[in-house]
C-alpha cells in the first residue's frame, strides 16, 4: 500500500459565535481556506483529483454538498469533484481519513480534505428531524449536553476536574497564540470591526484571557439543574474553515 503524506494545511482563524466571521459564508469561508492552501502550496487546482470536506449542519448555507460548492467559489475548475462529510464532531478528521485512503490506495494522486462550519449563521441543530420510532424503541436518545453529563457520571468525573481542564486548556491557547505557534498555519480573514472598518482577523478568537477558577466555578449547570457541564467547561460554539492538502511522496 502507498504511503500518503500531508505538504500542506491551512485553516482561518477560529471566530466565536456572532464574532469575526459571522458576516462569512461557510461556502465562501470554505473556498477562502481551499484557495490559500493551493496558493501557498504552488499547485494548479486543476491537479487536484477530489475535495473531501467535512461539516456537521448541511442545511442553509451549509447545505447542496458544500464540499462540491466551495472548490468552485474558490476558482477550481469544473473537473475537480468534491464531496461533504457528516460525522458530526469528527467530520474533519474523517474526511482526511478518506483523502488519506484514496491517495493509499491508488486511486488519486491529490486529494483535499478539509472542513467547516459556522455556527454562527447555521445553528446547531438546523438540520434536526422527527427521529424514527423504531430507533426510540431501542435506545433512549438525548441531545448532547445531557449525553455528556451522563457520561460524566458513569467515569466519576467532577465539575472540578472539569473547570481544571478547561482553565488548562485556555491556558494552553493563549500561549500558543502570544508564542506565535499558530501563525504559520493561519491565513488571516478580511473582516470588518464593529465600526464598519476592514482589518484583518489572525488569530482566534474563543480562548479566554480573563477566566479563572472561580468564574468557572461560578456558573450555573447549562443543561441539568444538577449536572457539572456548563459553559465553561463546554466545547465552543465557533466558526472556522482549513484544508489540507495529502498525496504521494
Amino acid at each position: 500500500m502507498r504511503e500518503a503524506v500531508i505538504v500542506g494545511a491551512v485553516r482561518t482563524p477560529i471566530g466565536k459565535r456572532g464574532g469575526a466571521l459571522k458576516d462569512w459564508r461557510p461556502d465562501d469561508l470554505a473556498a477562502f481556506a481551499l484557495r490559500a492552501l493551493v496558493d501557498r502550496a504552488g499547485i494548479e487546482p486543476k491537479l487536484v483529483e477530489d475535495v473531501v470536506l467535512g461539516c456537521v449542519t448541511q442545511v442553509d448555507e451549509q447545505g447542496l454538498n458544500i464540499g462540491r460548492l466551495a472548490p468552485l467559489i474558490a476558482g477550481f475548475p469544473e473537473s475537480v469533484p468534491g464531496t461533504s462529510v457528516n460525522r458530526m464532531c469528527a467530520s474533519g478528521l474523517q474526511a482526511f481519513n478518506f483523502a488519506s485512503m484514496e491517495v493509499m490506495t491508488g486511486q488519486a494522486d491529490v486529494v483535499i480534505a478539509g472542513g467547516v462550519e459556522s455556527m454562527s449563521r447555521v445553528p446547531l441543530g438546523s438540520d434536526a428531524g422527527v427521529l424514527s420510532p423504531k430507533l426510540l424503541e431501542k435506545y433512549e436518545i438525548v441531545q448532547q449536553g445531557i449525553s455528556a453529563d451522563l457520561v460524566a457520571d458513569k467515569y466519576h468525573v467532577t465539575r472540578e476536574q472539569m473547570d481544571e481542564f478547561s482553565l488548562w486548556s485556555h491556558r494552553k491557547a493563549i500561549r500558543a497564540i502570544d508564542e506565535g505557534r499558530f501563525k504559520r498555519e493561519i491565513e488571516p480573514v478580511p473582516v470588518f470591526d464593529e465600526n464598519g472598518q476592514k482589518r484583518l482577523f489572525d488569530a482566534d478568537e474563543h480562548p479566554r484571557r480573563n477566566t479563572s477558577l472561580e468564574k468557572l466555578a461560578s456558573l450555573p449547570p447549562a443543561f441539568k439543574p444538577d449536572g457539572r457541564i456548563t459553559a465553561g467547561n463546554s466545547s465552543g460554539i465557533n466558526d472556522g474553515a482549513c484544508g489540507i492538502l495529502v498525496t504521494n511522496p
